[in-house]
């Protein structure tokens, strides 16, 4: 018997497969006996043949040994390898393609129950379509690779073209800001120099002053005891050539002596309150505090709080606008007022907590800070005298100009069109700015406790007070009669 004809007389003609647990029914016909039983329906007391379709009792069922066993002596024989071309289970040839398993099948296997719905094509024509497929593909993926490594090849160009840019740059920013360092350095030694200078020039005039005040004290002295002398002697021992002494009175004159004719004796020297007259102008210094402004500090929107300010304050444009409508004569200006000049104090006035100031044309902002760092500015609208700064809450029972120091918690600076000067609670003339100032802009650092001033025109610094903030602050201002300022409202800049 040859391969394919045993091959066909050992497979199950409901599975078309290799029996397994072959058995005989009545009509002789074998099947598998799972197959057999998956065949008729539960419950009929006979079933007809799946090939003849005689009726056929289960209780005829016989085991097939004989089949069984050549069956199985198949099967281990085709154990081995499959050669090419022929289906692995039935070896026969692969004249399909299954296309739902995607896999060459033989026509057994077509008619087995694995395979009755799938889709089948002959083996050529599904070689031929599907290679024509690949080959598109394959052209396809060819195409998007070259795109895919010219993209990668401007890419790693770009890459190399922006370090390449990248490093110019760090070159260039590193040449620009050592060119600046230059600068400020030159720009020091030339303020330090200039300061220098000062320095000398007031020495020398100290020195002068100095010898020029010990000749006159020395004179004097000398003249006194002659005076007491010739006032105590005899008739005719004073009236020995008296008015020698009056002569040399009269030469102390041009030495800068000056005896009035009244009870008080003064002497005809003017006492200069020594300032230093260098200024640190360092161009941009405008621009560069903007920028730290900008990084550092936050511009707070400030108002002030009318509910605090002295009656005689006259608020507009949400508390950004403060005139004192008092009158010129009713309050000495603070740099004219002579107890704050000449250090005068008055006895300490109870300052316990007030609603408001009812004594100095003061106001407070309705802004209050505990911690960070906060900017803004004022501008005085007039050339008249007012002062702005921070201060404590609970000074609002203040009675007296000369009061308003950081001793009490207030940290503030006045100016007006004669200069500027710190509120430090000693003797301070004003320093000269030109031109004047005009808008002031404030900085507080409540972590560092510096509150620091500086003309918001050029950026030049003109006072920091340092010390160490316990309560919180609130920004503080005063004005002279009619005097006026006004609150710029925060830029987008800021």
């Amino acid at each position: 018997m040859e391969a394919e004809d045993l091959q066909e007389e050992l497979t199950c003609p409901i599975c078309l497969d290799f029996f397994n647990d072959p058995v005989s029914i009545e009509c002789g016909h074998n099947f598998c006996r799972r197959c057999l039983r998956r065949s008729w329906t539960p419950g009929d007391g006979l079933f007809l043949c799946p090939e003849c379709r005689q009726p056929s009792s289960p209780a005829a069922l016989r085991p097939n040994w004989a089949l069984a066993r050549l069956t199985e002596k198949t099967r281990r024989r085709r154990q081995g390898p499959v050669p090419p071309g022929l289906c692995g289970r039935h070896w026969e040839p692969l004249r399909l393609f299954c296309e739902d398993d995607q896999r060459p099948v033989c026509l057994v296997c077509r008619e087995s129950q694995e395979h009755q719905d799938h889709a089948m094509a002959p083996v050529d024509e599904a070689f031929e379509s599907y290679r024509e497929k690949l080959l598109m593909t394959q052209c396809s993926l060819t195409a998007k690779m070259k795109k895919a490594m010219h993209l990668q090849d401007m890419e790693v160009k770009n890459a190399t073209e922006w370090k390449d840019k990248m490093k110019n740059q760090k070159l260039r920013f590193s040449a620009e800001f050592t060119k600046l360092h230059d600068f400020l350095a030159e720009e020091e030694q030339l303020f330090l120099q200039k300061l220098s200078r000062e320095e000398e020039e007031t020495k020398k005039k100290r020195t002068e002053n100095t010898l020029r005040l010990h000749q006159i004290i020395t004179s004097l002295k000398k003249l006194i005891l002659e005076v007491e002398e010739k006032s105590q002697s005899s008739i005719l021992e004073l009236l020995q050539n008296p008015k020698d002494l009056l002569t040399r009175y009269e030469l102390l004159l041009s030495m800068g002596v000056c005896m009035e004719r009244s009870e008080n004796q003064d002497v005809n020297y003017s006492l200069e309150v020594l300032e230093v007259k260098t200024l640190c102008h360092i161009p941009l210094m405008k621009e560069m505090l903007k920028r730290f402004e900008a990084l550092s500090f936050s511009a707070v929107a400030v108002s002030a709080a009318e509910d605090t300010g002295h009656p005689q304050l006259v608020f507009s444009q949400e508390g950004r606008y403060v005139k004192n409508g008092a009158p010129v004569n009713s309050r000495p200006l603070l740099s004219t007022a002579w107890n704050y000049f000449t250090g005068w104090r008055t006895s300490q006035q109870s300052t316990h907590f007030v609603e408001r100031f009812q004594h100095l044309p003061c106001v407070l902002g309705k802004n209050v800070f505990t911690s960070g760092k906060h900017y803004w500015e004022v501008e005085n609208r007039d050339t008249r005298e007012i002062a702005v700064g921070v201060c404590q809450e609970d000074i609002m029972g203040i009675v007296d100009n000369a009061e308003m120091s950081p001793h009490l918690g207030i940290w503030a600076v006045c100016w007006s069109s004669a200069g500027y000067w710190p509120l430090t609670g000693s003797p301070v003339g004003p320093a000269k700015l030109e031109p004047a100032l005009h808008r002031v802009g404030i900085f507080l650092d409540y972590g560092a406790g510096d509150i620091s001033f500086y003309n918001a025109v050029d950026g030049v610094h003109l006072h920091t007070f340092s010390c160490s903030f316990v309560s919180c602050l609130r920004p503080f201002f005063w004005l002279s009669p009619l005097a006026s300022l006004v609150i710029p409202p925060v830029t987008g800049g800021k």
